[in-house]
């Protein structure tokens, strides 16, 4: 008997619905614009970026800058050059000779920043005393000097820059390469020759024959000068 009431019921509500409708069918009023109707919803789209692994592996030269240094890092020095001034005549006055570039190379250095904080970085150089191999003998008044470079980067942002400055190398440390705080994030290389001038040793008259070499020790510090 329930299920009789409950069907009864339903089909006197559903036909009181109906009857509902047509007699209030001819009352409505259509939209004057049907298409006016706003169908538009919104959604978002996240994203997380996370700063770059203390063990991101070496990146590629974006230039190239050889050799690689190979380090791994969030923050890292890329490639960096050696400079070789070949073999000279010892001169009757002081010399300046300019670096011999391999073929299809550059002189420069880069740097990689993926920490993600916008810190900054500072990188600077600094040369010991030019000896021969058994240290008994020195370049004397010999000096490196690096010209402003020509930057370049892979960042999607070029209008905050790292920035390249010139120096004569010396005993104390002196910063080539740096970005401000917010700059420099990503990838970006100072071509040392980019911009016509050449990277030149200086060596005075009144030393001995030999050959001679110097340690120019770079260093990248994670916070600007």
């Amino acid at each position: 008997m329930k299920t009789i009431k409950l069907t009864v019921l339903t089909a006197t509500l559903f036909s009181t619905v109906l009857l509902g409708t047509t007699a209030f069918a001819e009352e409505t009023v259509p939209p004057e614009n049907p298409e006016a109707v706003n169908k538009d919803i919104d959604r978002t789209a996240k994203f997380i970026l996370e700063p770059g692994s203390d063990d991101n592996g070496p990146v590629d030269p974006i230039v190239p800058i050889n050799p690689p240094t190979n380090q791994k890092g969030n923050l890292t020095i890329d490639a960096v050059s050696n400079f070789d001034f070949g073999k000279k005549k010892i001169d009757k006055v002081t010399s300046t000779y300019d670096a011999v570039v391999a073929e299809g190379e550059v002189l420069g250095a880069q740097v990689t920043d993926v920490r993600g904080t916008g810190a900054g970085w500072n990188l600077t150089a600094k040369i010991s005393t030019f000896e021969n191999a058994e240290k008994t003998r020195v370049l004397k008044g010999a000096e490196v000097t690096i010209p402003t470079g020509k930057v370049s980067t892979n960042s999607v942002d070029d209008t905050k820059p790292a920035i390249a400055s010139g120096l004569t190398l010396n005993e104390e440390p002196a910063t080539i390469f740096s970005a401000a705080v917010d700059n420099g994030m990503g990838t970006w290389a100072n071509e040392f020759e980019g911009l016509g001038e050449k990277v030149q040793l200086k060596v005075p008259t009144g030393n001995y024959a030999d050959t001679y070499t110097a340690e120019i020790t770079w260093s990248l510090a994670d916070a600007p000068k």
